[in-house]
């Protein structure tokens, strides 16, 4: 990638950071062309070829999908989630989401498939059972926002395998060695800001960091500040352990399924995190976090 697109990205970077933060506001072409220092002209050309859509596509989507991740969970109104999301009217936010979803808000809610039980939910979910081997793996934390220079990539794997994403992480530990910033304190971790359960793996929003609480201004990285402040619980896992994949999402089925619900907490709408620590022996450990809040039950 050439120097004039990374610097591109970058400042459409500035644009979804602000969409992010300002998600319910009225996001205008003539604002976000100015956050990102274009034209509206060029602003909308410029942003259609990073993120391969309208801006009016993106934000739809964006609002669409955090609405989406509020109904599998949560009991509240289906209007006053989507008035928290933007949207002007129960009736326009109900044919954007069939639309785009290809059923209702309240099918969507009633049928979708889940790992965490619900009792609205009209579909059986897994039991999941105690099991004192995994329960022991979980502990609860309690993160700040998290400040970074990152690179943001499109998409998943079910496999852990995705050319992008490593990709990412060799420019940050490029850059972090040639401005001298690689420490052993240095942080570095992964926020993917989309849920699975509610968008296709290839299409969920992962960004590779470095940590930075203070602001960096560089020619091709984004600084981003992530939406992450609450709490989180954890497991931490060796990467180089055989059947990766298949440890990691029996860890979250038994996180979803049995340790929320025993716990008294449920999923929360904030950016997954996962952090990165070498060991001396020279294993790879990904301590995973997922964000939760005091269930109502």
């Amino acid at each position: 990638m050439n120097t004039d697109n990374l610097i591109y990205k970058k400042q459409i970077e500035l644009v979804m950071e602000f969409t992010e933060h300002n998600i319910c506001s009225d996001l205008s072409l003539h604002t976000l062309s100015k956050i990102a220092g274009f034209s509206p002209y060029h602003f909308h050309r410029i942003f259609h070829s990073v993120t391969g859509k309208s801006l009016h596509q993106f934000i739809l989507e964006r609002r669409l999908n955090n609405c989406a991740s509020r109904l599998l969970y949560e009991e509240g109104d289906i209007t006053n989630i989507a008035m928290d999301f933007g949207f002007s009217s129960s009736s326009s936010f109900a044919r954007s989401f069939k639309k785009y979803f290809g059923c209702t808000p309240t099918q969507y809610k009633k049928t979708k498939e889940r790992k965490y039980p619900v009792a609205f939910a009209e579909i059986p979910i897994q039991q999941v059972s105690f099991d004192p081997e995994l329960e022991k793996h979980f502990d609860e934390i309690v993160l700040p926002d998290l400040k970074a220079v990152c690179i943001g990539v499109n998409g998943l794997s079910e496999v852990w395998e995705n050319p992008e994403i490593n990709r990412a992480y060799e420019m940050i530990f490029t850059w972090l060695k040639e401005s001298n910033r690689l420490t052993e304190n240095t942080k570095i971790f992964g926020v993917t800001m989309d849920t699975p359960e509610v968008q296709n793996l290839s299409s969920c929003r992962y960004y590779a960091c470095a940590a930075s609480e203070s602001y960096i201004l560089d020619e091709c990285l984004a600084y981003r500040v992530f939406q992450t402040s609450g709490k989180y619980i954890c497991c931490k896992i060796n990467r180089s352990i055989k059947d990766f994949a298949t440890y990691f999402f029996r860890h979250m089925d038994y996180l979803y399924g049995f340790y929320m619900v025993a716990h008294k907490l449920s999923p929360d709408n904030r950016p997954f995190v996962e952090f990165y620590e070498r060991m001396p022996d020279g294993d790879i450990y990904i301590n995973f976090c997922v964000p939760t809040k005091n269930s109502k039950k």
